[in-house]
């Protein structure tokens, strides 16, 4: 005998659980964070914005800012489903967003047909094209901006050669 009631939808699986932010690479990890920051509101997309702005300077910030915005559109209007994401405080990542996270990062890296298979998750395949240019360009945003962060962290967290 089973629980579930047939008349009722099952809660959308984009939202299960099924990792936590600190055990994700570092940049399928930001992405994660910049996603749910941009959908918080005018505020966290200022949030993004300055973390552009800071990492590439006012020309490179609004390209990166462009590249993303186009694909926070394309999540919004271009998939299957709404896509489903967890509060900005939240460490756990729900399936859309590992998902997501999975694309860029395997576009950024040039891994086109990985990620159009693991894209055609949430965008209907008559899109899929135009889809994973887009997520190309807002992946290839996100693993520069890892590298910065990387690059400014060493710098910053470098061991001092003075013993006292």
């Amino acid at each position: 005998m089973s629980l579930h009631d047939p008349l009722t939808p099952p809660p959308n699986p984009g939202a299960a659980t099924v990792a936590d932010l600190q055990a994700m690479d570092g940049a399928q990890a930001l992405g994660v964070m910049l996603l749910r920051d941009w959908f918080d509101g005018p505020e966290g997309r200022t949030r993004v914005e300055g973390v552009f702005a800071e990492a590439f300077g006012p020309a490179g910030g609004d390209m990166a800012r462009e590249a993303w915005a186009d694909f926070a559109a394309l999540l919004t209007s271009g998939t299957r489903r709404p896509v489903m994401r967890h509060a900005v405080t939240c460490r756990c990542v729900g399936a859309d967003e590992a998902v997501i996270a999975q694309v860029v990062t395997l576009a950024a890296r040039g891994e086109r047909e990985d990620a159009m298979l693991v894209l055609s998750l949430l965008v209907p395949g008559d899109r899929l094209l135009s889809a994973i240019q887009t997520a190309e360009r807002a992946g290839i945003t996100l693993l520069r901006l890892t590298a910065c962060w990387r690059r400014d962290h060493r710098v910053a967290t470098a061991p001092s050669r003075q013993i006292h």
